[in-house]
């Protein structure tokens, strides 16, 4: 079995007759957490969206394990053993925490398997289980963040997309939420990071890869990027 996981070939996205992705080629290893990293507008949530099947690449192909999945559905995508966690959290406010996990779950049958997914969300989030019953739209932004991971957890993933998860969060609930990315990684699930926060993200990736208007300008090790002059004066502020 090849330990690519993850593998954009050539792939070309539209939003309308904007060309937001070109020609855009690179890989994610098993095991492995990458980071895209880019300034607004360089294609980044575009990026994990195509992955997703939330769009449709007009050229080029997204291969994931093996398999070609470029027009395969969205709900389908998820039950192959792909998560995402999209930008501004997008939890449902007027559920519970509880309620919003399982919609999460939507395709897992075995009740003995929810249930130990519940207890692996709230082991990695306290916090939830303390406001299991709490309306998600009440909950503070860092618990929302939590939430919306946790929600992405639920359906079992072994590829876990990730869009500005510490955007707008306190230093303290940053840390919090890298701990659990360093956390997931560990615990098997291989994860594809976008993150304005390119300093810390750079720190618990493998590898990272520059997007600039839609194509990649540069890829290294995650140590690589963070000693590159032109990361460092772009990026790392």
């Amino acid at each position: 079995m090849s330990d690519v996981m993850l593998a954009l070939e050539n792939v070309n996205t539209f939003y309308g007759k904007i060309h937001a992705l070109r020609d855009i080629t690179f890989e994610v290893k098993r095991g492995e957490i990458v980071t895209l990293i880019g300034s607004n507008g360089a294609g980044k949530s575009t990026t994990l969206r195509t992955i997703s099947s939330q769009l449709t690449p007009a050229g080029g192909r997204v291969v994931y394990q093996g398999g070609v999945i470029s027009k395969t559905p969205a709900h389908e995508v998820v039950g192959l053993g792909i998560a995402h966690v999209p930008e501004g959290r997008k939890i449902f406010p007027a559920l519970t925490v509880e309620e919003n996990l399982q919609m999460g779950a939507f395709r897992i049958r075995d009740a003995r398997r929810n249930a130990e997914n519940f207890e692996r969300v709230y082991a990695l989030f306290p916090r939830l289980k303390e406001r299991y019953r709490q309306r998600g739209g009440t909950l503070s932004g860092g618990e929302q963040q939590m939430l919306a991971i946790g929600r992405a957890l639920m359906s079992m993933p072994k590829l876990l997309l990730m869009d500005e998860p510490s955007m707008g969060l306190a230093p303290m609930l940053v840390e919090l939420i890298f701990q659990s990315i360093v956390q997931l990684n560990r615990d098997g699930i291989t994860i594809l990071l976008v993150e304005q926060n390119a300093k810390k993200a750079l720190k618990v990736s493998h590898r990272g890869y520059v997007l600039q208007t839609g194509a990649i300008t540069l890829t290294g090790t995650g140590r690589e990027l963070l000693r590159n002059d032109t990361v460092r004066e772009a990026y790392l502020g």
